[in-house]
Parts: structure tokens; C-alpha cells; sequence
């Protein structure tokens, strides 16, 4: 698991001619649900997207470094009405590590991921909600892009810790 760490990386080429299963997506969306939630609470939600009419329409709003019709597969983080949460507060951390965990388990897969901010913007919330139908009360955290990256080398060990960003008990 370490290593699978060290080399996680966010991947923005990817290659097109291959296409992650079905039963890998759902796969990384297991190792989401894994991931710790404040008092347990079922906070969260996950749409696949491989639909390349859903991915055009994603692709068609302002987006960052990555161009969502570069990639064939996405999951969609999607989290619950707060209003019906017991620690409603805690539920962007709990999709937070969510991600992390379908962004892990994918490079152990050598599947490539990047993750792309909606929340907490309201027109990026608004339009992601729009697209994938979700219903009033919820909102898309985020995407992420899922898929096998363009470049051979993309899952070599990188080693950014700085020792210097470290301070021991205050």
C-alpha cells in the first residue's frame, strides 16, 4: 500500500483507445464507501459516467488543466441533504476521503485518476446537478477522471515530502 501511495499521481492524458470496465469503476466505488465517515453516517452517493453524450456536455462547462472529453469514464461524488445528516458539517471531509480512497485503490489497479472540483462553487453545483439529474437537496462534490494513462511512466514513485513542512508537538 505505501508504494501505491508514492506513486499516485493526478493523471491528465489519457489513453482513449482503452476503456476501464464496468466492474472496475464499481470496484473503486467499494474502496469509496470504505472510507471513514463521521459517526458513520451514509453521506455520500456515486454516479459512473461513461456516456459520451454526458461526458460532452461536462466538457462543454469551464473546466481547469483537464479537458473532461480527453477521458472515457468519470465518477461523480455525490453527497446527501444535509438536512438529513447528523453531523452535516463533516460531509465534505467524508467525500474528501472518499476521493482519496477511488484515487488509491485506482493506482493500485494502474488505473489513472484527476480529480475536478464542483463543490463548494454554486454555478459549477448548479450545472453538474443539472446534467446528471440529481435530485434537489443534494450536490456534486466533484469528478473524478478515470482512466489508463497516455504516458508509460505515470505511476513511477515521486517522493514530495519536505521535512521542513513537519513541526513536532506544537
Amino acid at each position: 500500500m505505501v508504494n501505491v501511495i508514492y506513486k499516485r499521481r493526478s493523471i491528465r492524458k489519457f489513453d482513449l483507445s482503452k476503456n476501464v470496465t464496468y466492474e472496475n469503476l464499481l470496484e473503486l466505488c467499494r474502496a469509496a464507501s470504505a472510507a471513514p465517515s463521521a459517526k458513520r453516517q451514509i453521506d455520500k452517493e456515486y454516479i459512473i459516467i461513461d456516456d459520451k453524450k454526458i461526458i460532452e456536455e461536462i466538457a462543454a462547462l469551464p473546466h481547469g488543466t483537464l479537458n473532461p472529453i480527453d477521458c472515457n469514464s468519470f465518477i461523480a461524488l455525490v453527497g446527501k441533504n444535509p438536512k438529513d445528516l447528523t453531523i452535516p458539517g463533516m460531509q465534505v471531509i467524508d467525500l474528501s476521503m472518499a476521493a482519496e480512497n477511488i484515487m488509491i485503490r485506482a493506482a493500485e489497479l494502474n488505473i489513472g485518476t484527476c480529480f475536478l472540483g464542483v463543490y463548494p462553487i454554486e454555478d459549477r453545483v448548479k450545472a453538474m446537478n443539472k446534467i446528471l439529474n440529481i435530485e434537489e437537496g443534494k450536490f456534486c462534490f466533484g469528478l473524478i477522471a478515470i482512466g489508463y494513462p497516455e504516458d508509460e511512466d505515470a505511476f513511477k514513485e515521486w517522493d514530495k515530502f519536505d521535512p521542513n513542512t513537519v513541526r513536532h508537538n506544537r
